[in-house]
């Protein structure tokens, strides 16, 4: 999980006032959904063709990008 952790870290230091709760699945789940609405998936291929961790910086740039 600390793929995870270090998304969590970079999510709170771009956006102070976020509650972010991480729940342990197994399968090689790795979703970040804001207010029910999916904003990087590892697992449905999101922009991408391949199963991936997201960047250094991706999620708070596609938070920033979809309004956060």
């Amino acid at each position: 999980m600390p793929k995870a952790f270090r998304a969590k870290d970079e999510i709170q230091s771009a956006f102070p006032e976020a509650v972010i709760s991480l729940v342990p699945k197994r399968g090689g789940f790795f979703d970040v959904l804001v207010e029910d609405k999916l904003i990087f998936s590892k697992t449905e291929k999101i922009g991408t063709s391949v199963e991936r961790f997201p960047e250094v910086g991706e999620i708070t740039a596609l938070l920033k990008a979809a309004g956060y």
